[in-house]
């Protein structure tokens, strides 16, 4: 579909393409920090690391995918003035922001591995539908508006920061750390594949890091890596074609 037909003029255009990727990261952060949960909950001998990675996810879920939604919904609504369209999805918006708050909510309070690990996917099961639902839907009606100005819409995404709390484990050598998430790129749309995988990276910790499969050499992927994040992630191949590769990338 072309998206200068969907978006109001050239500006709203590139300014949907932006949101669409800023989406497509916030999915990815928020599908690897789920996975990190769900396999240090799996772990006996997680300990710190299991805290640490419950604690991450409440405060993706809290301080960066709550404000973003509350953005969209804000907007749906100033568009839904004049648009029937726009405000029902400004209210299933509402409806499944305050799935994941209520989820988030729910996980921090969570100790017994296997109910943190369900609430994990509730948090990733209600905050997918809504950026599925934006991304799709609610991102090119507001394209359209001419009450909103999507430049403008969504908010700053925080700077990763590998020293903050709660991005890895404990220095202390007595827990196992779980293995790396496994990222298939291979079911991903290729126009948001890169700004999801980035998201992803984004999501981890010091020391933490993913598996990504893909079905060609991602060398694009991999010079695009080194120019957003300079020397942050070491990177290996663990199988190298000719129908998969497989590669390991660690956050230093």
């Amino acid at each position: 579909m072309n998206n200068l037909v969907l978006a109001s003029s050239p500006a709203e255009a590139d300014a949907l393409e932006k949101a669409r990727a800023r989406l497509a990261e916030t999915a990815g952060t928020l599908g690897v920090l789920t996975a990190n949960v769900q396999a240090s909950a799996a772990n006996a001998t997680g300990g710190d690391v299991a805290a640490a990675d419950q604690a991450k996810l409440v405060d993706f879920a809290e301080q960066e995918f709550l404000p973003l939604s509350a953005s969209l919904i804000a907007a749906l609504a100033s568009a839904g003035a004049t648009d029937a369209g726009a405000a029902a999805l400004a209210a299933v918006g509402a409806r499944l922001s305050a799935r994941v708050s209520e989820a988030a909510r729910f996980l921090a309070r969570q100790d017994a591995p296997q109910r943190v690990a369900s609430a994990a996917a509730r948090v990733r099961e209600a905050g997918g539908a809504f950026l599925d639902q934006a991304a799709e839907l609610g991102l090119p009606v507001l394209a359209q508006s001419p009450a909103v100005d999507l430049a403008r819409v969504l908010p700053a995404a925080a700077v990763p920061d590998a020293a903050a709390p709660g991005t890895g484990g404990c220095a202390c050598g007595g827990h196992d750390e779980p293995g790396p998430s496994e990222l298939d790129t291979r079911v991903i749309p290729h126009a948001i594949r890169h700004a999801t995988i980035f998201g992803a990276l984004d999501g981890l910790g010091t020391g933490r890091g993913i598996l990504l499969v893909a079905n060609h050499n991602p060398l694009p992927l991999l010079a695009q890596l080194e120019q957003r994040a300079p020397g942050r992630f070491t990177v290996d191949y663990v199988e190298s074609g000719p129908e998969v590769w497989r590669l390991s990338m660690v956050r230093r």
